[in-house]
C-alpha cells in the first residue's frame, strides 16, 4: 500500500498547534529564566555578605559601620569581579557593564558593582528635615540588630542598577528598557543632569513587579522582598516602614 504524504491542511493544523503551544509555554519559560537569575543573584549576594563580614573583621569592626562600597572588597575578599554585578544585567548588557567596570577603574581604581550598599557613614550623616521621612542607620540598627539590611539588588524588579550614568551602553540601554518612556529620556536633559542622576524612573519594558527586591542582611541572610512599588532611590522609606513593623 502506498504511503500517503500530509496534506496541506494536516500540516498547517500541526503549526497551529505547535505555535499555541510555544505561545502558552513561552510566559511560563520566561518566568521560570527569571526565577533562576534570582537564585543566581542571591548566592552571590550570600558571597558579599561573608566577604563583607571578612572585610569588618579585618579592619577591628564587626559591625555594619566598617562596610561603605562592594567595589572595595576586590581582590582580597571577592577574586572575581564579575561577583559584583547581577548576574541578569551583566546577561542583558555585557557592554554597560564593562564599560562601567573601565569607568571605575580610570577613576577610582576599583571595579564597578550593580548592588547598592547601605553605608551607615553615609545614612547617618543625612540632616532629618522631617522625623517621619528620614531615619539614620544607627536608629535602624537599634531596632533591627544584626537583621539589618545593608545591601540590596533592583536589578530584577526595575530591569537595570543605579548610576549607569558613566557609560554610553548603559544609558542607552536604560533609555530603552528601564526609564518609563513617558516620562523622559536622557535625551530631553543636558547630559550633566543625567549624569548625576542616581536611578531611572521604571516602569519600562523591563520592570516587573512580581519580581523582589533582593535584600542582603547583616547576619548574612538574604529577604526576597516584594513589597512596595518600583522606587527604593536610597531605601529610607521602606526601611522606615520595616522598622515600624519589627521586620
Amino acid at each position: 500500500m502506498k504511503r500517503r504524504g500530509l496534506t496541506l491542511m494536516e500540516l498547517l493544523t500541526v503549526i497551529s498547534i505547535l505555535a499555541t503551544l510555544a505561545a502558552l509555554l513561552y510566559p511560563v519559560y520566561t518566568q521560570v529564566k527569571k526565577r533562576v537569575y534570582v537564585i543566581r543573584c542571591t548566592t552571590q549576594m550570600k558571597q558579599l555578605g561573608i566577604a563583607f563580614k571578612m572585610y569588618a573583621h579585618d579592619y577591628g569592626d564587626d559591625s555594619p559601620y566598617a562596610i561603605t562600597y562592594a567595589e572595595k572588597l576586590y581582590p582580597h575578599y571577592i577574586s572575581d569581579e564579575r561577583v559584583l554585578v547581577c548576574p541578569y544585567f551583566a546577561t542583558l548588557t555585557p557592554e554597560a557593564v564593562k564599560e562601567m567596570h573601565n569607568f571605575r577603574w580610570q577613576r577610582w581604581g576599583t571595579p564597578w558593582s550593580s548592588y547598592k550598599v547601605e553605608s551607615p557613614k553615609t545614612l547617618d550623616g543625612i540632616a532629618r528635615k522631617y522625623p517621619d521621612e528620614q531615619i539614620s542607620f544607627a536608629e535602624m540598627y537599634s531596632v533591627l540588630g544584626d537583621r539589618i539590611p545593608i545591601a540590596y539588588c533592583i536589578v530584577h524588579r526595575i530591569g537595570c542598577p543605579y548610576g549607569l550614568a558613566p557609560s554610553p551602553a548603559g544609558r542607552d540601554f536604560c533609555a530603552r528598557y528601564c526609564i518609563d518612556p513617558n516620562v523622559i529620556t536622557p535625551k530631553d536633559i543636558p547630559i550633566e543632569i543625567w549624569i548625576g542622576a542616581m536611578c531611572p524612573t521604571p516602569p519600562g519594558f523591563l520592570s516587573d513587579l512580581s519580581q523582589p527586591w533582593i535584600v542582603l542582611r547583616w547576619d548574612g541572610s538574604i529577604s526576597l522582598d516584594y513589597d512596595g512599588g518600583w522606587h527604593w532611590d536610597t531605601g529610607l522609606r521602606e526601611f522606615l516602614e520595616k522598622v515600624g513593623k519589627g521586620k
